[in-house]
């Protein structure tokens, strides 16, 4: 399940980034992103569709798609994905150093592509960093005294973008892409995945092409309840986004100033183009997938909001 991946994956991102150090050619993002969809795909449980449809478009590297087919509610996540690099026992001098890259081969900061794709109208769309990290570096983090690093953060993209914008100097481009001055925005994918969602067993739970296996799964209540895990439900999502940004005391502090939209609402229509991914994955609908050169990705819930005890958990 979902949230078990988002526990398990980081640890394996920490030795495999630590083992590419060693070699002559180090692992970069791309092939971990690569891994990472393979286990969403299993970590899913059927309910997760996978294609590889265009990055210099929306500055992403992954595009995820929260879907509730049974109330027709959508909100979609575009991330970025970034690899720490740095040598020495100073984690602060440990940093992103492709963060300030453009969109393609324009002038456009990628930063600035991706949140202006997510800041357009009615998109029900939110960026966010997705940053991989070896075990050199998160040992030195949490010798520090911190366990928040992980081989695998999120990150809003609306802070990055404000620390890309910000480099206009030699200096502040070193300090701006520094894990210094990122790690006191960092997030988990647990708070993303976790606590699971789970719909109870019955008619609901075995939506057509989904092979759901029921299982006992304890839920946020500490109860455990037989039945599907399934991806959280785009309302999940918005809302966990949302109130990882209000916990953000250093987000409070440095972004008071700058206009910044809110977490945008979650739609209540299922853009056409993810329609027809769930029609090729679950009805069978011949037809080919849009070109694309970004991973995208389409979590499919199917659970009523009047289903009984079919809790939607609060993180």
């Amino acid at each position: 399940m979902l949230c078990q991946f988002a526990h398990q994956f980081p640890y394996f991102v920490e030795s495999f980034l630590e083992q590419g150090r060693s070699l002559r050619r180090r692992f970069r993002e791309e092939t971990v992103t690569d891994v990472m969809m393979g286990s969403l795909i299993t970590a899913g449980g059927g309910r997760v569709v996978v294609e590889f449809p265009n990055e210099p478009v929306t500055g992403a590297d992954m595009e995820w798609n929260f879907v509730n087919t049974s109330d027709g509610t959508f909100f979609r996540i575009l991330l970025q994905a970034k690899q720490a690099y740095g040598e020495g026992k100073s984690w602060m001098r440990h940093g992103y150093k492709e963060l300030l890259h453009t969109s393609g081969t324009g002038p456009n900061l990628q930063a600035e592509t991706l949140c202006d794709t997510a800041r357009a109208p009615g998109s029900a769309t939110y960026p966010l960093y997705i940053l991989y990290h070896p075990a050199q570096t998160c040992a030195l983090v949490q010798k520090y005294g911190s366990t928040l690093l992980s081989g695998v953060n999120l990150a809003d993209g609306f802070v990055i973008e404000k620390l890309v914008k910000a480099a206009n100097t030699r200096a502040l481009r070193t300090r701006n892409k520094s894990l210094k001055a990122i790690a006191p925005h960092l997030f988990s994918l647990t708070d993303l995945f976790c606590p699971p969602t789970v719909c109870p067993v019955g008619p609901v739970a075995f939506a057509p092409g989904m092979f759901p296996i029921p299982m006992y799964v304890s839920t946020a209540t500490g109860r455990p309840v037989l039945g599907v895990p399934i991806p959280p439900t785009p309302r999940d999502i918005r809302d966990r986004i949302a109130n990882r940004r209000k916990g953000d005391l250093a987000w409070t502090s440095e972004m008071q100033d700058t206009t910044v939209p809110e977490v945008p609402r979650v739609s209540e229509t299922i853009p056409d183009d993810v329609k027809a991914i769930i029609a090729r994955r679950v009805d069978g609908a011949v037809g080919a997938p849009e070109p694309l050169n970004r991973w995208r990705m389409t979590f499919i819930t199917t659970i009523p909001r009047d289903v009984p005890g079919a809790p939607s958990a609060e993180s």
